[in-house]
């Protein structure tokens, strides 16, 4: 263990991209990410082990770094670690690799489901998980977050139509996988050999492949990561979509196909309101009575501003208006 930290501390500390880990490059090409937490954060231990039980669950499909340790919280030390393999390569190039991506989201959703007890969650309708979600998280950030009220208007309307589109949908059998979560562009490492790698296991779960297939293609986050920022065509969203339902099967994509429309709808509802949270939390001052505040005090300037200007754009009742346009 204190070979480990000794190594984390002598380190390459790379950019940090996100509010909940950072990654340090060892010397010996490893790679340890780091999992951020506060002091008192009762749930610092559980997500990490979540993490480290996807990493182990996933890697059959050959398309994750492979893990190799797990560094405990302790008192003192509230951010533990999981120590992986480094991928060298790139983000994506949109469109020209949403195949190589395609072609990891079958292999990880073809992957046996968790076994009773395992850690890894499950939703057993995730329609209704998903637009409950959607729910808390318009209640508590998006009055704050979206101040136009006429892009204000246009979320509240769309989050209402799911909410009818729930009695019936919510009520029928939905195919059930490895769920991401988190499966937009700038989460893929394309390698030397053209070989889309997945490296953010942090939101694992069972529930829809329909979500990581809308999150992985929808304009809100095609354009998150800097390295990508490229908005898809509906021709080369259905080329991505046919690409992986062409690798799981025809029983399975017939039982899939009826519910990429719904779920992406509520996933960009989804990413939407992660979006307000981020921008409420972030400019909000520190609060000491809850440790689940999201903080983007260790981005660089320039990928803060990065994010708050993806993020200004998407409530721009414009960007709302063009991406409701391709269902309504």
């Amino acid at each position: 263990m204190t070979d480990v930290l000794a190594a984390i501390r002598e380190g390459e500390v790379l950019p940090a991209t996100g509010t909940a880990h950072g990654h340090v490059r060892l010397k010996d090409g490893r790679l340890a990410r780091i999992a951020y937490a506060y002091e008192d954060d009762p749930t610092a231990a559980v997500r990490l082990h979540l993490q480290a039980e996807a990493f182990r669950h996933l890697a059959p499909a050959e398309r994750t770094p492979k893990l190799h340790e797990v560094i405990e919280p302790r008192p003192g030390r509230p951010g533990g670690a999981l120590i992986v393999d480094f991928i060298e390569g790139r983000a994506p190039r949109l469109p020209d690799e949403l195949d190589a991506m395609a072609d990891t989201l079958a292999r990880l959703h073809s992957l046996p489901l968790p076994t009773a007890g395992s850690p890894i969650p499950r939703q057993d309708n995730p329609f209704r998980t998903t637009l409950d979600v959607v729910e808390q998280g318009a209640q508590r950030f998006l009055d704050k977050a979206v101040t136009d009220v006429v892009a204000r208007a246009e979320i509240a309307e769309e989050i209402e139509l799911m909410r009818d589109m729930a009695t019936t949908m919510a009520s029928r059998p939905q195919p059930l996988s490895i769920a991401l979560a988190d499966t937009h562009p700038g989460n893929f490492i394309v390698d030397g050999d053209g070989l889309a790698w997945f490296v953010d296991l942090e939101k694992v779960h069972v529930g829809s492949p329909a979500i990581d297939l809308a999150h992985a293609t929808l304009p809100t986050s095609t354009v998150w990561h800097p390295a990508v920022g490229k908005v898809l065509s509906l021709a080369e969203v259905g080329h991505f979509c046919e690409t992986y339902l062409a690798q799981i099967g025809e029983t399975r994509a017939a039982e899939l196909r009826p519910w990429l429309q719904p779920m992406r709808r509520l996933t960009w509802l989804r990413t939407t309101l992660f979006m307000a949270r981020w921008k409420v939390q972030t400019e909000a001052p520190r609060d000491p009575s809850d440790p689940s505040q999201w903080s983007d005090a260790g981005l660089s300037p320039a990928m803060r501003d990065h994010l708050r200007s993806r993020i200004a754009l998407s409530f721009e009742r414009e960007t709302i208006r063009s991406i409701r346009a391709e269902w309504l």
